[in-house]
């Protein structure tokens, strides 16, 4: 009988395997080669000097590190899950990827990166943050940026990770998260022995970084992608950030993709208003739009690669 542990990984990668063969396989084409996933635990804290926290995550090494010496060593992405959590289901401590991380999983591990999706949700009882309020929500994106630390540190351990080329991802709330683990301006962050060596941020909140004087300085070089039409976490926030870092020593990137919406890169995911969530600056009743944009998708994927090939070379 497989135990916990086991059964949550065999559990996901059925659900890896079946969901790749949906989005993947094109007419008379061999499905792809199974992604390889690994339960590893993580230690992290809610706040600065607060309780340490068991978590998990969920490791998944690049297709050149299986397939050639083990001991080769790999750049890696730290990728943090949005405020709908990391999974599609979880059932008896069971869980299988939503079509979005998995569709990075797979993007990733083909182009050598090993990937680290830490889990803050599901070890500290939650399914989904979105309906919260920011007041409401114990895993906040400052708590959650020591899910980060966590991370981070968790790699330095792994032989086969090359700690020269480590970046963070991250999408909506996982997204603001990655801003406010960049941020220089944070202590902790600013003393951090080990750090990425470049950031991708999907569609996040840029509003506490907007405000002239609001202390924001990336610890590398961040690429933002969003929607033009997001009104879930619109981008002129982001927009002023761009603005305000031009002739900074740090590079901070903007791709905005019109006709575009929040949750752009969920694969099949139809475009439709949440009356549900509570945009940032926005009333309970205006609703958000969200839905898939696959010609966004596709070139916000290459943009993403192509930032990182420059960055972890």
């Amino acid at each position: 009988m497989l135990d916990r542990r086991s059964s949550f990984v065999s559990l996901l990668l059925c659900g890896l395997a079946a969901v790749a063969l949906r989005a993947h396989a094109a007419p008379n084409s061999a499905p792809p080669p199974p992604l390889v996933a690994e339960r590893v635990s993580l230690t992290s804290t809610d706040a600065k000097g607060g309780k340490s926290t068991a978590l998990y995550g969920v490791w998944i090494k690049s297709r050149k590190s299986l397939a050639t010496d083990r001991k080769a060593k790999s750049p890696t992405v730290i990728a943090m899950h949005g405020c709908g959590g990391l999974y599609s289901i979880v059932r008896d401590g069971r869980g299988e990827f939503t079509p979005r991380h998995l569709a990075m999983a797979r993007v990733l591990t083909d182009a050598g990166y090993n990937v680290l999706f830490p889990d803050s949700f599901t070890p500290r009882g939650r399914r989904s943050t979105c309906q919260d309020s920011v007041a409401q929500r114990e895993a906040s994106a400052m708590n959650r940026r020591f899910d980060v630390q966590a991370a981070l540190h968790w790699v330095g351990t792994q032989p086969d990770v090359d700690m020269s080329r480590v970046a963070l991802l991250g999408w909506s709330h996982g997204a603001s998260t990655v801003l406010a683990a960049m941020n220089l301006a944070e202590t902790d962050v600013a003393v951090r022995k080990i750090q990425p060596r470049a950031a991708v941020a999907f569609y996040p909140n840029c509003q506490p970084y907007a405000k002239p004087g609001s202390p924001f300085k990336p610890a590398a070089p961040l690429l933002i992608l969003m929607g033009e039409n997001d009104d879930w976490t619109p981008p002129q926030a982001c927009e002023a950030i761009e603005k305000r870092m031009q002739g900074s020593d740090t590079e901070i990137a903007l791709r905005l993709y019109p006709d575009t919406f929040h949750d752009f890169d969920a694969p099949g995911l139809p475009v439709h208003v949440r009356m549900d969530i509570v945009g940032a600056g926005k009333r309970a009743a205006d609703g958000v739009t969200s839905g898939g944009n696959p010609d966004a998708r596709s070139q916000a994927y290459r943009s993403m690669l192509n930032f990182l090939e420059v960055k972890l070379k």
